[in-house]
């Protein structure tokens, strides 16, 4: 997936990139008035990047973000949590059949609905961990700023 966004500054090494956060639909002409999380505004996002290009504050530039951490960060986001919530339930369901315990169904789906919450507590542990192996690229500067304009977020008491 590639992303154009606007250099903000740079110091050296890294570069502070500011664009707008890509949705699902790919930004049609009515993405300002379409969102997912119920937005009317246009969602913005400032990430530090590699400045492997050598771009400087106010360029435009083309990033990349391999398709493969995106699918691998939906796993860990929606398949794990679920897979967790079904193993779970499904284990404790067994044993508390096999064991005789009172309710079964009830401890299942107890556990499997506390387990939600605890996976993810697990996975934001691990991610902080992990954060250097997101590799977004700058692949080329597209355009050159003369002036740098800052794009700053609508205040929600407007």
């Amino acid at each position: 997936m590639e992303q154009q966004a606007t250099v903000i500054e740079t110091d050296g090494i890294n570069a502070t990139v500011r664009g707008s956060r890509a949705s699902a639909c790919g930004g049609c002409a009515g993405k300002a008035s379409c969102s997912t999380m119920g937005s009317w505004r246009e969602r913005l996002i400032e990430l530090q990047v590699k400045n492997s290009i050598g771009a400087k504050a106010g360029d435009e530039v083309l990033l990349e973000v391999p398709d493969g951490l995106l699918l691998k960060v939906a796993f860990r986001i929606y398949a794990i949590p679920m897979l967790m919530f079904v193993v779970a339930g499904g284990v404790v369901s067994s044993l508390a059949t096999a064991m005789h315990w009172p309710a079964p169904e009830l401890l299942a789906a107890v556990t499997a609905l506390l387990c939600v919450p605890i996976t993810y507590l697990f996975l934001l542990r691990r991610k902080r961990g992990s954060e250097a192996s997101l590799d977004v690229r700058m692949l080329r500067i597209v355009g050159r700023g003369e002036k740098l304009i800052p794009i700053l977020p609508v205040s929600a008491s407007e």
